[in-house]
């Protein structure tokens, strides 16, 4: 007794079934990873929208040289302590004594340099190792005694608070030093040719573009060695 068996060939598919499948493919491909790249940089390019909308209303003066150097010396201090919030919130906790333990720094700083004629040098490493004791004092009731770091940081924003009106009693101090003055208001030389550009500002823009992309291209490059999900460029 003898059973025959016999294999099905499967039907061709449609003229055109396999170039809408891989187009379908490709499109999807697309979509994939325009969608994880709004993921990864969705704040970036929200903030390149606001910059292109307030240029174009302001007439093009947002982008002017002097106006951008503006932003960056009135915020560099936000921008200097968000990166440290940054670490903290990764930690998943939060800090309210941020804005008034770095009032309390300057305002102790300021007392030392113009009230007590301390060389600014001195008086500057002996307000960063202040304020990195408060940080190590909160820190270590929030890691070893348990107490919740919103708890902890409220009452240093408020010891913090009161220390400095206590250190300025609601008065400006000044003038400070010229050499500490320079450092955040000063400017880099200009080196090279008159090319009514900054050369040594565009010279270090472009190192540092440089840099990002050859390191995205190793991190890429390292994550297909390992056979890793590697969004497509």
């Amino acid at each position: 007794m003898s059973t025959d068996v016999t294999a099905k060939t499967p039907a061709p598919a449609p003229p055109g079934r396999e170039g809408s499948a891989s187009g379908g493919g490709l499109l999807q491909l697309m979509l994939d990873g325009m969608r994880r790249n709004m993921r990864q940089y969705g704040m970036l390019m929200a903030l390149g929208l606001i910059v292109v909308l307030f240029a174009v209303w302001s007439d093009g003066d947002l982008l002017l040289p002097r106006n951008v150097s503006n932003l960056v010396l009135q915020n560099s201090y936000i921008l200097i302590l968000a990166i440290g919030m940054m670490l903290v919130i990764i930690a998943g906790h939060i800090d309210l004594s941020v804005g008034s333990l770095t009032a309390f720094v300057g305002a102790t700083a300021a007392v030392l340099m113009v009230n007590h004629d301390l060389p600014w040098p001195v008086a500057v490493i002996l307000c960063l190792a202040i304020g990195a004791a408060a940080g190590a004092v909160q820190g270590f009731f929030i890691a070893y005694l348990g107490i919740p770091s919103f708890i902890v940081t409220l009452a240093g924003m408020l010891l913090f608070r009161g220390l400095t009106e206590i250190f300025l009693k609601g008065q400006t101090l000044g003038p400070f030093p010229k050499d500490l003055q320079k450092i955040a208001n000063g400017f880099l030389p200009e080196v090279g040719p008159n090319t009514n550009y900054h050369n040594l500002t565009l010279l270090l823009g472009f190192a540092l573009i440089a840099f990002v992309v050859y390191q995205e291209v190793r991190d890429r490059k390292r994550q297909l060695e390992f056979s890793l999900d590697v969004p497509p460029l």
